[in-house]
């Protein structure tokens, strides 16, 4: 079976939406491996079979320049912003060097587009292996440090979201609000605020040259700002400590970092997001079980042979007490979980699937599973996660010793999850962070019996439903009177104590309950069914 993708699928899939095809050969043979992001100025390498974006070309002579260097390379495609202006020079160059020509809607994201081109091939033979993150950030901080040397001053690449993504390293000379958002890799809120409400912000995006901007808040030096762009996509800053507007050679300097910054920020995103991407498509599959866990693990297993392994699940409580917004930064824990896992267990990998991180621990042949690390390694995480995730907890499912059989681990995971998480929503002692089935074995047994109870589709009154009606018609407390002496396994002083009532007027609603019910209290198996019938109603 060929590998990659061609032209043709491609344009079945995005046509018309995104992409139109202008000129070159186009069909199922032209098929490309790689999506590779290029303007006129760049010179990097450009692999053979590559599906090439031409981010920032314009007009039919910049298309023939672009497609005599790709063609000479061996690539498939070229990509550029629509309309897309084509001639018979353009049409020409095309099918000499066997290069189908692409156009992208107007206003459509580049990144988007790549994001929806990378190839099946995507990752190479080893999926395994790009499960990690991508290190293209080193590309960022050496276009930071080579403006700082042309400006001498302290730069920093920021995010449409004024996160750090790289800086120079002259920062000492920098203020308090540069040290400050370089430190924690985010501007604070106390400095993006006042850009955002005098106008900066808006102002840096829409000039074409880059902005100098005074003082903003007190102890802030001025700066120089100009805004990162591909094409008419915004993806971010670049910032500079100076003292006074630049001279337009440096402010050419800046403008061109800015451009070579975009590809880098590109490319970056891209890489991330097709290593995300592969990392959800191999522990879907792995968690599946069965033959796709087995073909999931041999293109990761290498250089020792996976036997099987075992599943966690982490999913919020559902008390209340976090945050709606907590649940969008789930995936950012699972990148946290996968870290923290791989320091000590280096085949840990963890995805977010739904509203649940599921973590898979391989294990090998020769090497037992360690649960005792990963208990350990879990609660210490849950113990440092901040408040925000308090309500975060962690089922460890049973190991198992064939791939095959790593859904029984996930169903395993998922109802010790299911079961912490009822216990946070009831009352009583304080919920568990964290456990395995072992820990919450009664309490598992208790959440499937209420499962099968949940199909009967026949109406059933016990002596719990007795009762509730009871106190509805009477406006008593007989339930909540049995509950309490059943927990207090029948002791009537510690009873009355904590329903604050009289020891008379306990062992008087006691006698009512027999009466309304029906049941023996002092027989104790059917204290037991009593007792068990709250816990399945709770």
């Amino acid at each position: 079976m060929p590998k990659g993708d061609s032209v043709a699928a491609v344009l079945e899939r995005l046509g018309r939406s995104l992409l139109s095809h202008e000129t070159g050969p186009v069909g199922e043979a032209q098929l490309f491996e790689h999506v590779t992001i290029l303007s006129p100025v760049d010179d990097v390498p450009i692999p053979a079979r590559a599906m090439v974006l031409g981010v920032g070309v314009h007009g039919a002579r910049g298309i023939v320049q672009l497609l005599e260097r790709i063609g000479d390379a061996g690539a498939t495609a070229l990509v550029v912003r629509g309309p897309a202006e084509i001639d018979v020079e353009v049409h020409a160059r095309a099918m000499q060097a066997s290069v189908s020509v692409l156009s992208l809607v107007g206003g459509a994201s580049w990144l988007r587009l790549a994001t929806l081109l990378q190839p099946r091939s995507a990752g190479g033979d080893d999926p395994w292996a790009a499960v990690g993150t991508a290190d293209t950030e080193l590309d960022l901080f050496k276009i930071a440090n080579s403006l700082s040397g042309l400006l001498d001053a302290p730069v920093t690449i920021e995010d449409r979201d004024s996160r750090i993504l790289a800086f120079s390293a002259d920062q000492v000379r920098a203020d308090e609000a540069r040290k400050a958002s370089v430190l924690g890799q985010q501007v604070p809120g106390v400095y993006q605020t006042p850009l955002t409400d005098q106008g900066i912000f808006h102002r840096l995006y829409a000039s074409a040259r880059p902005v100098f901007i005074e003082p903003f808040m007190r102890g802030a030096k001025p700066r120089v700002a100009f805004r990162v762009s591909a094409a008419d996509e915004l993806l971010g800053s670049i910032w500079a400590v100076s003292e006074e507007p630049l001279s337009p050679v440096h402010e050419q300097a800046m403008m061109e970092a800015a451009h070579v910054a975009a590809i880098a920020m590109l490319r970056s995103r891209i890489a991330a997001d097709a290593a995300h991407r592969m990392r959800l498509a191999t522990v879907a599959a792995l968690l599946q079980g069965g033959q796709p866990a087995w073909q999931a693990a041999q293109k990761l297993s290498a250089p020792r042979t996976v036997t099987g392994g075992y599943v966690l699940a982490a999913g919020l409580t559902h008390d209340g007490r976090v945050p709606v917004t907590a649940t969008a930064g789930l995936d950012h824990v699972a990148g946290s979980l996968t870290m923290l896992l791989r320091g000590e267990l280096p085949s840990a990998v963890c995805a977010l699937l739904g509203d649940t991180i599921y973590g898979i621990v391989p294990t090998y042949a020769d090497e037992p599973a360690d649960l005792a690390t990963v208990r350990r390694l879990a609660t210490g995480f849950v113990q440092r996660l901040g408040r925000d995730w308090r309500g975060l907890v962690i089922g460890i499912g049973a190991p198992v010793h064939h791939l095959t059989d790593l859904n029984r681990s996930r169903d395993d995971a998922d109802l010790v999850l299911r079961v912490l998480r009822c216990s946070a929503a009831g009352a009583g002692t304080p919920p568990l962070r964290l456990a395995t089935r072992e820990d919450v074995y009664g309490r598992s047994l208790v959440l499937r019996l209420s499962d099968l109870l949940a199909g009967e589709t026949l109406p059933h009154v016990g002596p719990l439903d007795r009762l509730r009606a009871y106190d509805r018609t009477h406006d008593a407390a007989l339930l909540q009177t049995l509950r309490c002496w059943l927990d207090n396994f029948g002791d009537i002083s510690a009873a009355s104590e904590n329903l604050h009532v009289h020891k008379n007027t306990l062992r008087y609603r006691l006698k009512r309950i027999t009466e309304v019910t029906g049941v023996d209290l002092s027989d104790a198996e059917m204290r037991f069914e009593l007792m068990l019938q709250f816990r399945l109603d709770s």
